[in-house]
This record gives C-alpha cells, sequence and structure tokens, in this order.
C-alpha cells in the first residue's frame, strides 16, 4: 500500500550561516559523494560531505546512512548541488574479478567466452603491437574499447529523430564498439544463460563496467584507468593505461596548461612486469622504466639514447629517462588500481585488497 507520494527537485542548497560557519571549497561541475547523517525533515538534512558537516536545505526525502551522488551547480555565495544518484561502489568480488583479469592470457575465444568473430576483429584492432609505432593507439582504444558506451547509446537517441536513423545508428554503433559487441552477442542467445561461455562473456562485461565505475568515481580528479589488450605469439593479454590529467584548481581558466602523468603497466614475455612513468608538460617530459631485476634494466639502459633521439625526434624535450630496479610492490598488478580504491576528497570507493 502506498502511504503518500513525494515530489520534490533533485536539488539542495547549502547556505552560509550558524548551521554552516565554514563551507568547504566547491568546484562547479565537480561531482561529490555524501552521506545522509540525519533524514530530512522540515526541509533540511544533515550531510557529511568531503569530511565536513553540513546543513542542507531540500524538499527530498533522505534517510540516514544513505550515501548519494551529487554534481555542483553553483559554488559562489550559497552552494547548489544536484542529485545524480546512489553512490555505486565495486564490491570485492569485482575487484578480485578486475585484478584476475590481468592475469589472463589466450585466444580471442578464451577471452571472451567465445567465438564472437566481431569482438575478435575488435580486439585485434585494439591490441596493442609491438612491430612499430602508432600513433592512433590511444584514440582508438577510447572510442571502442567500451568505456564510453553508455554516453554513445545516449547520442544515438538525441542525434537521430526518427526510428529507422536509430536503428541503423545503433547497429553501426554496436558492432564498433568492443562492450557493445560482446553485449550484442551474449543478448542474442548464441549461449544458453546457465552455460560455461555464458558466464565467461558476462565476466568480461561485468569487467568492463567495473572500470567504468571506477574511471567515473575519479573523473573529478582526472585520472582514467583504461585495460588494452597486447596481442603476441597468437594469443592476447591486457595491460592497464593511466590517464591523470590533473585536478584544475578553482582559478584556473580554461587555458591553463595542465602536467598529464602517464602510467603503464605489462607483464611482458621476455622481460617480465614492466612499468613506465611519464609526465608531460607542452613538449617537456620526464620519465623512468621499472622492472623487476637489475639484468633486465640494464639491457633496457642500453636502449634509452635511442629512445631520446626519436623522442627529439618528435619536438620532445627530454630532461630525465631513466631506468630502475622496482619493488615487488611498485610493478604488482593492483599498484595503478591503488590509488584510485583508496580514499581521496570527493572518493567513497575504498576497498581493502
Amino acid at each position: 500500500m502506498i502511504s503518500g507520494i513525494n515530489i520534490s527537485t533533485s536539488e539542495m542548497v547549502i547556505r552560509p550561516g550558524e548551521s554552516n560557519k565554514k563551507i568547504a571549497n566547491f568546484i562547479k561541475g565537480q561531482t561529490l559523494s555524501a552521506t545522509v547523517l540525519s533524514g530530512s525533515s522540515k526541509g533540511k538534512a544533515q550531510l557529511m560531505i568531503n569530511g565536513q558537516q553540513v546543513e542542507a536545505k531540500t524538499s527530498m526525502l533522505l534517510t540516514a546512512g544513505q550515501e548519494v551522488e551529487l554534481k555542483v551547480l553553483q559554488e559562489k555565495d550559497e552552494v547548489i548541488l544536484k542529485l545524480i544518484g546512489p553512490v555505486q561502489k565495486i564490491s570485492t568480488n569485482r575487484l578480485s574479478a578486475l585484478i584476475g583479469f590481468f592475469s589472463k592470457t589466450g585466444s580471442a575465444a578464451d577471452i571472451l567466452g567465445g567465438e564472437n568473430k566481431n569482438a575478435e576483429m575488435l580486439l585485434h584492432e585494439l591490441a596493442l603491437k609491438s612491430e612499430k609505432a602508432d600513433p592512433r593507439f590511444l584514440p582508438r582504444l577510447m572510442q571502442k574499447g567500451g568505456m564510453a558506451l553508455e554516453n554513445k547509446l545516449a547520442r544515438i537517441f538525441v542525434d537521430n529523430p526518427t526510428m529507422p536513423e536509430i536503428k541503423t545508428a545503433l547497429e553501426n554503433l554496436l558492432s564498433q564498439d568492443l562492450k557493445g559487441s560482446v553485449l550484442k552477442h551474449m543478448l542474442g542467445g548464441a549461449q544458453g544463460t546457465g552455460s560455461e561461455a555464458y558466464r565467461a562473456i558476462s565476466g568480461f562485461v561485468d569487467t568492463l563496467e567495473s572500470f567504468q565505475m571506477l574511471n567515473h568515481t575519479n573523473s573529478d580528479s582526472g585520472r582514467f584507468l583504461l585495460p588494452f589488450p597486447v596481442f603476441s605469439d597468437n594469443s592476447f593479454q591486457f595491460g592497464q593505461l593511466l590517464i591523470d590529467t590533473g585536478q584544475k584548481n578553482a582559478k584556473e581558466g580554461d587555458g591553463a596548461e595542465n602536467l598529464i602523468r602517464i602510467s603503464f603497466l605489462l607483464d611482458m614475455t621476455r622481460l617480465g612486469p614492466m612499468r613506465a612513468d611519464f609526465s608531460i608538460l607542452k613538449k617537456d617530459i620526464t620519465g623512468q622504466f621499472l622492472f623487476q631485476d637489475d639484468q633486465t634494466c640494464d639491457y633496457v639502459k642500453s636502449m634509452i639514447g635511442d629512445l631520446k633521439k626519436r623522442l627529439s625526434g618528435l619536438e620532445y624535450t627530454v630532461h630525465r629517462l631513466e631506468c630502475k630496479t622496482a619493488q615487488k610492490e611498485e610493478i604488482q598488478e593492483t599498484c595503478l588500481l591503488e590509488p584510485l580504491m583508496k580514499s581521496r576528497g570527493n572518493q567513497v570507493l575504498n576497498i581493502i585488497i
């Protein structure tokens, strides 16, 4: 039985005053996570945001203990927040599957959970190959790797006014996006829902969605972790690419130059686990390679001079480029994941590995 219906706006307001003597710095467009300390009554609710207790004016029905995501619509004078939805968290089961994902090596059928010609073609297209440099590798990975499927789906319905146009655009998208292709194959009933192949396909999709959730949670900090396939010796494995675009200061203008940090983690067939960290500001670059033993590190050091020449040929100014023997925790499979998991300001993804 429905006892009542509450209709309210999704916005809430934090005003400076007796209840909010000090309001933390908010940035317009920022996504925050908040815990409801006391349920809303008389149009007000107590929230914990960034470790600070605030009182917000709201007509929404909120309950104590509820965790919500909010977007900052206005930060001056009074703070206006919009409810996006409940906080999404990655479960420990999802995390374990995500970590195990980087240990997999096998054919396309092994990785995808069965034969899927279109997805296999996309895997080959997205894969990093060692034969030659590929300037389109990163754009292709971001466009077709499955991380932006839902955004592209929404765009289809906005840009196409008729059903035939929507259907054509949808078919094109699902054939050109790794997650879309796998979902289409899975939902098409090629395998029974209780089969081993179906569970493997479902696990692959869940892994991609875990990355999407992780990146969404860290979007305000400008950090994004992308899995990428590597193809060698007729089999695939996956590496990790962490891109840190730098968190913009509220006082910076749109034209402000950010220091870009890129970390690259891969278990190589002959050299073992390798991590590369680069910092780039305009055309200035510094970087280091980390390997598990001195012998491998000495071998890579012998080729750094050639790499510096290649970077100089691309008009980069190389300030420092070195190779070091790593501590075990610096090159383990979780070393790029852990910084994204830990609580940082507006983050609530707090998982113990």
